[in-house]
């Protein structure tokens, strides 16, 4: 769900370049690690017949409340996203933000990366509010930030108060320890940039300063936030249940399937997850978030292979769900549009 650091262009406005030959390369590379681990996961017989099994006798009540959960998380999001468009003076009724919203997360299911149906939701609100182009993406850019931010935190925590549960693994405790390291950095980064920001010393940078540059682009975010303390505190604050939703839609997903997984183990485990799926290895974290979860829920608790797959298919699956409110909202929107070039043909006639 949640990305790396978000770094915006200079202007803060969407490039119009051809697609270069490397991000072809990269598209296709990420194509083949997910249709490589998947064929991996899926050509275990014995991984298929423990995912039948699982499905055979699955609780579909706690599936229920996984789709609720998710429900909640969306919601969060979209009151998020509410809050940064108003740092940035952009008034936009609740209704329609919530449909753009759901766009974005449609086309966030189908296309490459874990951004695509951000840069989607703020295309469709400049077309529709063409005023605000800059503004629109700064207030992607600052929903990243401050996600990446609570993650951090979020991630140590669990990292530091559940290592010795993470140590029965032998291969999600050394992950693990490389993703605290990871946040540790990071959330010190995120830290050093803000402080420069709130005393005025990044112009004073020399000019070969490392990362000079990122640092300033994460200024301009950071400076919006201190200009707007009340909507950068209370978004970050929607961060938290948004982000505990999603890790909780999971844990009712884990639930339907199995009574070894408790809702704690999926809450802990889910920064690490949430992170190597966000990594642009594959399709939107398609494989890599399959294989963790398959292989960590069985060494950690003792659950059968195939159905920490099947847990995570079916994690996705609630997402998708809701993506599909999104694609209604979308061809609504088409038809909508279609009409108003009838209506306009109709009167030039």
């Amino acid at each position: 769900m949640t990305p790396p650091v978000p770094t915006a262009p200079e202007d803060a406005s969407p490039r119009t370049d051809a697609p270069s030959l490397l991000a072809h390369l990269l598209t296709i590379l990420q194509v083949a690690v997910t249709l490589g681990l998947l064929w991996w996961l899926f050509h275990d017989a014995r991984r298929r017949e423990v995912m039948w099994n699982a499905l055979q006798v699955a609780d579909w009540r706690w599936m229920a409340l996984a789709v609720a959960s998710a429900g909640v998380c969306e919601w969060f999001g979209i009151l998020r996203w509410q809050l940064f468009l108003r740092m940035l003076h952009i008034e936009v009724p609740l209704r329609e933000i919530t449909r753009l919203f759901f766009i974005g997360a449609f086309f966030n299911q189908f296309l490459p990366g874990t951004t695509g149906g951000d840069v989607v939701r703020v295309i469709f609100l400049m077309r529709d509010h063409p005023e605000h182009k800059t503004a629109g993406f700064l207030s992607v850019a600052i929903d990243r930030l401050l996600a990446v931010l609570v993650l951090v935190i979020m991630g140590l925590l669990f990292a530091w108060t559940r290592d010795e549960w993470f140590a029965r693994s032998f291969a999600v405790g050394n992950l693990m320890k490389w993703f605290a390291i990871t946040l540790f950095v990071l959330g010190a980064a995120l830290i050093a940039s803000f402080l420069l920001t709130s005393r005025h010393l990044v112009a004073r940078l020399p000019k070969r300063f490392p990362f000079r540059k990122q640092i300033i682009k994460l200024s301009k975010l950071w400076q919006l936030c201190i200009e707007n303390r009340r909507e950068a505190l209370l978004g970050t604050l929607y961060t938290v249940p948004m982000l505990l939703t999603y890790f909780l839609a999971f844990g009712f997903a884990a639930k339907a399937f199995t009574p070894k997984v408790t809702l704690w183990d999926m809450t802990s485990i889910m920064p690490l997850v949430t992170a190597v799926s966000s990594l642009p290895i594959s399709l939107n974290g398609i494989g890599p978030r399959e294989a963790l979860l398959d292989n960590g829920l069985h060494d950690l608790c003792g659950v059968p292979l195939g159905t920490g797959m099947l847990i995570s298919i079916a994690g996705m699956a609630v997402y998708l769900l809701w993506g599909l409110v999104g694609g209604y909202f979308y061809l609504e929107r088409l038809k909508r549009r279609y009409e108003s070039r009838e209506q306009r043909a109709a009167g030039a006639e």
